[in-house]
């Protein structure tokens, strides 16, 4: 069985149906897991939102998503992302607000933790960018692996030498990994491609996937809506 992770879509349109391209020629037994952020930033929040309820039950709660839902957030977030997510409620319709406020935390499926942020404490939305910040959550994690998105920048961080075997990394069921899978629809990594992960369940093996796909048509939308002009921007130089 292959699972394909996704996280972080933040309402790219064109990112989301690339993927769907990837999935559909993807072989073997296959299921969809997303960690949250269908919504925010991006100009086709409703759209996105529907591809991922027809692609999966297993959703979890993030940041954005619950943004939605309070606007305590307001007073949290960057000016354009404060900007962003007032212009998504405006669009967003009861259903999908209903389905957001149903979304869980985190998924737990056999030794394996599905969550946002990070495994410690995942309502404190806590970025894992690199490998000292990676340190804390590994330790006080209970699960053998963890996959995250949130701070959209992609990594494999674990307390032991995974193996290799060309862009898969072998991971371990005796050690502890946490696995990035980075953003669909923001990567900030400084690379535009989008980005998601494939965790063989059988092999114990994950690959982060990355993909061109036509960031123009998401800057032109933007750029079309309310939305700030930043968040245009930084799609084509991923920041």
């Amino acid at each position: 069985m292959k699972t394909v992770i996704i996280s972080d879509i933040h309402g790219n349109l064109e990112a989301m149906n690339r993927v769907l391209e990837y999935i559909d020629k993807l072989e073997g037994e296959k299921r969809v897991v997303c960690l949250g952020d269908i919504v925010g930033y991006g100009p086709n929040p409703t759209e996105c939102f529907k591809i991922v309820e027809s692609l999966t039950e297993k959703i979890c709660l993030g940041n954005h998503d619950d943004a939605i839902l309070d606007t305590d957030y307001d007073y949290q977030m960057t000016n354009n992302a404060r900007e962003a997510i007032r212009w998504t409620r405006g669009v967003l319709d009861e259903e999908i607000r209903e389905a957001i406020n149903r979304f869980p935390l985190q998924i737990e499926e056999d030794n394996i933790l599905y969550v946002h942020a990070s495994p410690d404490n995942p309502m404190q939305w806590k970025y894992i960018t690199n490998a000292r910040n990676a340190h804390s959550s590994l330790i006080k994690m209970k699960f053998s692996l963890c996959f995250v998105g949130h701070s959209h920048i992609p990594g494999v961080y674990t307390d032991y030498e995974p193996q290799r075997d060309g862009k898969k990394a072998i991971l371990s069921k005796k050690g502890k990994a946490i696995v990035n899978i980075g953003s669909i629809g923001q990567p900030r990594d400084g690379s535009p491609m989008l980005s998601f992960a494939i965790f063989d369940n059988d092999n114990w093996n994950v690959e982060i996937v990355r993909l061109k796909y036509n960031y123009q048509e998401t800057m032109a939308k933007i750029r079309k809506t309310n939305l700030p002009s930043f968040l245009a921007e930084r799609l084509a130089i991923g920041i």
